[in-house]
């Protein structure tokens, strides 16, 4: 990333004992409260390029972070192309967001974490043809319950909602770890999902499409998946890893996920 990004902090709600949390790039800010409808303005129609630049060894920017932002904010119409990090991540807050598209995200596309508890309608995350990733477990969906799984025995655990959802992996299938997506959804740590119209296509390979498992805490079994997998070449026997449970989640036929004509705007060539 040649910038840093967008950070927008607010005041809702985390997991029950953060009142308030620190920024992960830099300290001296800080986040979360207990308005649930707090509001942090409107953006309609933006486009995050090249984003991502290090702080440090250790701390990236996403192209979108949401702290703690409260759904009386309005954010509709967003492209991250090109982030060296997550395309979004939301970290707790109740903030709801509509029409995303991003393009070449290093790490996750969609990112929610610290007891986010909202909805993101209209998701669509694609890896072109050529691009690599430098992350060793990059995912199309990454949820935990709570920072970091430190945060295990809190209430307010994030449950949140995605509404028709694309992964479009256009990379070539093969071997290379680079070129390889780990998980098309990863919920753990207690988290909760709700996802329905989800479709991953694609020539590209992923590791499995959808694991709740994890040494810090499994995802919440109560969780209700539907994913279409339209990939060329599926990998065989690795659809859903739970640890032997039996969750609401169906790897099924006919979803349609993400239209793309709402993102005829940034003029990105499907």
């Amino acid at each position: 990333g040649f910038w840093g990004g967008l950070i927008i902090n607010g005041y809702a709600p985390l997991t029950s004992s953060q009142q308030e949390a620190k920024t992960e790039i830099n300290n001296d800010y800080s986040y979360g409260g207990n308005k649930t409808n707090d509001n942090s303005g409107s953006i309609t129609y933006l486009i995050l390029e090249s984003t991502g630049a290090r702080s440090s060894a250790d701390i990236e920017h996403n192209g979108l972070t949401l702290n703690g932002v409260g759904n009386g904010t309005k954010i509709e119409n967003v492209f991250v192309y090109e982030c060296a990090d997550d395309g979004i991540e939301f970290f707790g807050g109740s903030v709801n967001v509509t029409n995303l598209l991003v393009v070449n995200t290093d790490d996750d596309m969609f990112d929610f974490t610290q007891g986010y508890n909202g909805t993101l309608k209209n998701a669509y995350g694609i890896w072109e043809q050529g691009f690599t990733s430098s992350e060793s477990d990059p995912r199309g969906i990454e949820a935990d319950g709570n920072f970091d799984g430190n945060y295990k025995d809190d209430t307010n655990q994030s449950n949140f909602r995605v509404e028709n959802m694309t992964i479009d992996l256009r990379l070539d299938h093969n071997n290379d770890k680079t070129t390889q997506m780990q998980d098309v959804i990863k919920v753990r740590r207690g988290a909760k999902a709700t996802i329905v119209n989800a479709l991953v296509k694609g020539i590209g390979a992923t590791g499995d499409l959808i694991d709740l498992t994890d040494k810090k805490g499994d995802g919440d079994l109560t969780s209700s998946i539907s994913l279409t997998n339209s990939l060329t070449n599926p990998n065989a026997g690795k659809e859903i890893n739970a640890n032997g449970e039996t969750p609401n989640v169906k790897i099924e036929g006919g979803n349609t996920g993400c239209p793309t004509t709402i993102f005829s705007w940034t003029g990105y060539e499907f």
